[in-house]
């Protein structure tokens, strides 16, 4: 099968894994059914951990549904720019209904978005991903979750490995299909995520939560 006809599958299974909640969070219950009245929504979560875990949930599973339906109206290579223009303005939505900071960064000198590049703690953190990875550990294994030694106005961080997969290759491995990679070229002239393997540690996505007074940049 043509490899650029089988992208739009190969994209979303990319984004999935790339962005599913982390290792062994269990799905939120589905409210159950009022025999007169729909039951109530149910508030978000007063825990830290547990805000932070659902809106970064949130944040993949939209990404997931968006980008299957910019694949199904632009096609394969229109679609490549979607992380591009649309992944920050579904952040900032993410951002704005669980008031957490959220946003992803890859391994360093291998990131796609220059607004991507590690720093600060992220950087910290996903330096201690490689090295674990490095030592045989799995890449979604790897999670972070801070509560000791952070600066004032935050109440948590947490972060989690992103692995890539087989369907990720199709836009950042090394074989590359001309139509995807002259898509690439124009969009992100100094891409450095290609020569990536299955397998491989690509980054994090990492969530913030401030304190309860601690307003949102």
């Amino acid at each position: 099968m043509n490899p650029v006809r089988r992208l739009p599958q190969l994209l979303a299974m990319a984004l999935l894994a790339g962005c599913a909640a982390p290792s062994g969070e269990a799905a939120p219950d589905a409210p159950q059914a009022a025999a007169v009245v729909e039951a109530p929504v149910p508030a978000p979560p007063a825990d830290g951990q547990a805000r932070a875990q659902v809106a970064m949930k949130e944040f993949g599973d939209t990404l997931r549904t968006e980008l299957r339906a910019a694949m199904s109206r632009d096609g394969a290579p229109g679609a490549v720019g979607f992380c591009r223009v649309q992944a920050p303005l579904i952040a900032e939505q993410v951002m704005a209904r669980h008031g957490v900071r959220l946003g992803r960064v890859a391994v360093p000198g291998r990131n796609r978005n220059p607004a991507n590049a590690p720093s600060g703690w992220q950087g910290e953190v996903l330096a201690g991903f490689q090295q674990a990875v490095a030592d045989g550990g799995a890449p979604e294994a790897q999670v972070a979750v801070i509560r000791d030694g952070l600066p004032e106005g935050v109440s948590l961080r947490l972060a989690r490995g992103i692995r890539v997969e087989a369907a990720c290759l199709m836009c950042h491995g090394d074989n590359i299909a001309p139509p995807i990679a002259e898509r690439l070229a124009a969009l992100y002239p100094e891409d450095g995520a290609t020569g990536f393997l299955e397998g491989d540690l690509r980054g994090l996505v990492w969530v913030e939560v401030p304190t309860a007074t601690e307003p949102l940049p």
